[in-house]
């Protein structure tokens, strides 16, 4: 969805949207999505050199939730605010917090399962109903067709406030009651706002929180955990600590890693400048931001606080976003997806208060299906739009006349764009170049310079890159067969060792007696890398290559991003013990940082390579129940191959890991190279089910009905100071509430 090819085809004027009146901007739209599909257009194919018809559908909208209500007509305020479960919403209105909140996600649970009959973990009766079925188009369609909607201002207090509102006049084209999904939920936004209120929750964040004294007041109300009431203390107000509530040590543990964090360039924004030591907040938080902070750097941050199960339920919530925000998504697996998220929700029903159930935690559980008729979310989520709506906004240079200054600047954009297409060397609008784009070979961007190399890792280097490349593979393999024919009985390791030691001059001689015998066999490649590269390497600090910057770990420790992290999958020989000669090939994956970058010359073409350390994967790299990959970067192995191929490097970076200061976690980028056609795609190229380890941890569990509410390990809840009061005139005025933790 890039910016060439989105259509600015309307613009509503003023300063606040139409709301339910924006049908009636919509119609000259419908009524020409309803000639593309029922006429069509005609179109001249360039390629065969004829006209077609071109029909057109329209997929879907993109909206956030809000603008999901205007243009399905559906209401998203009130007790029914859940477009797809409808009048069957499971709501609730606060007596205290005075809104209307969601809970009751046993009833998407199997039947039979044991949270349906537990009573005082949740709101103290058991659960025997069943998942609400939504509507499919027709049957909505039927509903709506006879709805009157008068537009205008004036008759909007005669609207109805929940339910349906009106018939949107997206029915008017043929096919739109025959879609799946027909309007988009936002994952961009859900995710969000949902890491907002976990964020706020935790770090007790002024209008960010969930938790204050009228949550804890609508808990007694209810006859749920009467045990975290607020309690008078003095002119204060106490409330005790809930299973979500962190210590003030456990803030500053959670604030610190998330300050050391240290990301590659291009992966997000500076972490550290979102942190404030001083108050344990964070601020200035973007969506992308959150975004990041909910699938990567948040459940390494829990590792080393909160209780195990209130530690669990929130990290299957953010591997759930991870997975679902996935550009390559089995549909198999979906429906296990989709019985997690469901586990989780109902965990977080057991620690969190009611208030923390807004419609944007339910919406989550309608977000699997969608996937499952509409494919990976990148494609429907708001991250394009909000970009776009950025280059509008700079289009305004009048800011008396905003909607003139967008238009006029769009059609001039529009005008030049398709004269692109008759002019050379002229690059397209809209389709933003990466300085990565078409580069195979890398190029140094920092601290240049020559030097000569020792033998030993020139040697190291050499073999490393012949060993990799495909013109010497035939070779390789008949150096190993002559080793096997001589020495018959040899272990394969010996033979393998044995290789490596005088494969580079077996392979220089073989390759000079060729060329003696026919130059003509020998391609000019395969020459030079039997001659080998010089003793001079060119040397770099910095260097781009598959879409990615590289630094080495001294310039890495110089600068506010990690670039040094580095992956490798190889395969490699495993052998019981040193009499083992039966050994089993198998890939493996290797993580280490780079200490050199190197450009070896070999006269006609150049190789750039990565001298790594790499960590030992006999004692420096495990993986923990929960399927973190955690590493000893002091757990040096592989001496005696620390050089790979530039080209060959994955991406990642290490964080500290908050549960043991000696070992890392490693995370990998969003960035993966595809040889093919030089594009970088976004992946997640991580374990493929994050929720192995973890199930298989709770379903062990020793939770029961009582549930966990309330700490037990610490007594630091949070006290209210009174509300102070004075008279200015005839004017009673209220200071705002200010809100600290204390220990009891």
């Amino acid at each position: 969805m890039k910016r060439k090819y989105m259509m600015l085809s309307m613009l509503i004027s003023g300063p606040k949207q139409p709301r339910n009146d924006i049908d009636i901007y919509l119609a000259p739209l419908i009524e020409d999505l309803k000639h593309l599909w029922d006429i069509g257009v005609e179109v001249y194919d360039g390629y065969r050199e004829e006209n077609f018809t071109l029909r057109a559908l329209l997929f879907g909208t993109i909206n956030d939730f809000p603008a999901y209500g205007n243009l399905s007509g559906y209401s998203v305020k009130g007790q029914c605010a859940c477009p797809i479960c409808e009048d069957d919403t499971t709501t609730m209105r606060l007596e205290h917090g005075q809104k209307n909140v969601f809970l009751g996600h046993r009833r998407f649970l199997p039947v039979g399962h044991r949270y349906r009959t537990w009573r005082k973990a949740f709101n103290g009766s058991a659960e025997q109903r069943l998942a609400p079925k939504g509507l499919s188009g027709a049957d909505l369609f039927a509903k709506v067709r006879g709805l009157s909607c008068t537009f205008g201002k004036k008759f909007q207090k005669l609207l109805p406030k929940s339910g349906w509102k009106k018939r949107s006049i997206f029915f008017d084209l043929p096919y739109w009651k025959d879609l799946y999904v027909r309007h988009f939920l936002d994952v961009m936004h859900i995710e969000k706002n949902v890491c907002e209120s976990v964020i706020g929750t935790l770090l007790n964040m002024p209008g960010k929180t969930k938790d204050n004294i009228k949550a804890r007041k609508d808990l007694v109300s209810m006859g749920m955990r009467t045990e975290l009431g607020p309690v008078k203390k003095g002119n204060r107000t106490y409330l005790p600590p809930a299973a979500y509530t962190l210590s003030r040590k456990e803030k500053i543990i959670l604030c610190e890693f998330l300050e050391g964090v240290k990301v590659p360039e291009g992966f997000s924004s500076n972490i550290k400048n979102l942190v404030s030591m001083k108050d344990l907040k964070l601020k200035g938080l973007k969506s992308h931001d959150l975004h990041i902070l909910m699938e990567y750097l948040l459940p390494v941050a829990i590792r080393s606080i909160f209780p195990k199960k209130v530690r669990h339920a929130l990290m299957r919530l953010c591997f759930f976003f991870k997975a679902i925000c996935r550009k390559v998504i089995d549909p198999q697996k979906l429906p296990r997806l989709q019985q997690e998220i469901v586990l989780t929700l109902c965990e977080l029903e057991m620690y969190f208060p009611p208030s923390f159930f807004d419609i944007m935690i339910h919406l989550i559980v309608h977000l699997v299906k969608e996937t499952l008729s509409c494919g990976p979310c990148y494609m429907r989520w708001m991250y394009p739009m909000e970009r776009y709506m950025k280059i509008l906004k700079g289009y305004v240079k009048n800011r008396s006349r905003p909607e003139g200054c967008i238009v006029e600047r769009y059609m001039v954009e529009e005008a030049v764009e398709f004269c692109t297409d008759y002019l050379s060397n002229v690059n397209s609008i809209g389709l933003p170049k990466s300085r990565h784009s078409g580069r195979t070979e890398g190029e140094g961007i920092m601290g240049s310079k020559i030097f000569v190399v020792p033998t030993k890792e020139w040697e190291q280097a050499h073999l490393y890159v012949l060993h990799n490349t495909t013109e010497v593979e035939p070779y390789v393999l008949e150096h190993k067969n002559e080793l096997m024919s001589l020495y018959s009985n040899r272990s394969d390791s010996w033979i393998s060792k044995e290789h490596n030691r005088t494969f580079i001059q077996w392979l220089k001689h073989h390759i000079s007696n060729k060329v003696d015998e026919d130059p003509s066999s020998v391609s000019e490649r395969l020459r030079c890398l039997s001659y080998g590269p010089g003793i001079q390497v060119f040397s770099y600090t910095g260097y781009l290559i598959n879409g990615c910057t590289f630094y080495t770990k001294a310039q890495d420790d110089r600068s506010v991003r990690q670039n040094s992290g580095v992956s490798l999958v190889a395969q490699s020989m495993h052998t019981s013990s040193c009499n083992d000669k039966n050994p089993i090939y198998a890939n493996m994956s290797y993580y280490g940082v780079i200490e050199h970058i190197w450009e070896l010359d070999y006269t006609k073409f150049r190789v750039p390579v990565f001298g790594c350390k790499w960590v030992d994967n006999q004692n420096g790299v495990r993986t923990d129940e929960m399927g973190f990959i955690q590493v000893d970067l002091n757990r040096v192995g592989y001496k005696d191959e620390p050089f790979i191929l530039a080209s060959q490097a994955q991406q990642v970076f290490f964080v500290s890991d908050p549960a043991d200061k000696k070992l890392s976690i490693v995370l990998f980028t969003n960035k993966i190279n595809n040889n093919i056609d030089d594009q970088y795609e976004e992946e997640i190229p991580t374990v493929d089910d994050p929720f192995v380890g973890m199930s298989q941890s709770l379903n062990n569990d020793s939770i029961g009905d009582d549930g966990y509410f309330m700490r037990d390990d610490h007594q630091e809840g949070i006290f209210i100071k009174k509300p102070l009061r004075f008279n200015v005139g005839q004017t009673t005025v209220q200071l705002n509430k200010k809100r600290r933790k204390t220990r009891k």
